[in-house]
């Protein structure tokens, strides 16, 4: 960015899609790897596209929509037993401010607009709706994480009631542009 600021991506698992060469087998591994034995000092990574031109200033976080909510609840406590709780309690003024953000809202036609399995997901599921009552990826996360206490901040956005802005009927995990994308962006550059 004109500004300094640079923006690294790295998916959960390092990779992105199916090609494990580019990326590393897990980045939450390599973070604790770090935290424990370079002092509180977590970095990018081999795998980053550019070379960071300095330190990591904020840590964003997010586990998303593709695992289930054992697997989400499981990652989340292991991002904050061994990443964040460390970070949060370092007393070095360059440890990166922890910002996670609040997993979107689903709004297929489901009871609680999560996606189902598959062979459950008919072509009326399958359809966004315009308002689910509530997200329950959300409130896992909510109950987990606390701003000030185990995360810096906690980007949380109220989206239960745009169903509409999704990019298409069957595919209610992606927003339109504009629309709630560009919400959760405002808001994640308000907390830098």
């Amino acid at each position: 960015f004109t500004n300094g600021m640079e923006i690294h991506f790295v998916p959960h698992r390092g990779f992105a899609y199916s090609d494990m060469s580019k990326g590393e087998p897990d980045v939450l591994e390599r973070m604790k790897w770090q935290i424990d034995n370079l002092g509180n000092k977590i970095g990018f990574g081999t795998k980053t596209a550019l070379r960071p031109s300095g330190p990591m200033t904020h840590l964003v976080y997010n586990v998303g929509a593709h695992f289930t909510s054992m697997e989400s609840r499981n990652m989340l406590n292991s991002f904050v037993s061994n990443i964040a709780m460390p970070l949060m309690r370092s007393k070095s003024e360059h440890r990166p401010k922890i910002v996670y953000v609040i997993t979107p809202t689903a709004h297929f036609n489901t009871p609680d607009g999560q996606y189902i399995r598959k062979d459950r997901m008919d072509d009326e599921r399958s359809k966004c709706v315009e308002r689910v009552s509530y997200n329950p990826r959300a409130e896992l996360e909510k109950r987990i994480l606390k701003a000030g206490v185990n995360v810096d901040v906690l980007l949380d956005y109220d989206d239960l009631e745009l169903g509409a802005l999704h990019v298409q009927r069957g595919d209610c995990l992606h927003y339109c542009m504009p629309g709630a994308a560009d919400l959760v962006a405002a808001r994640l550059l308000d907390s830098f």
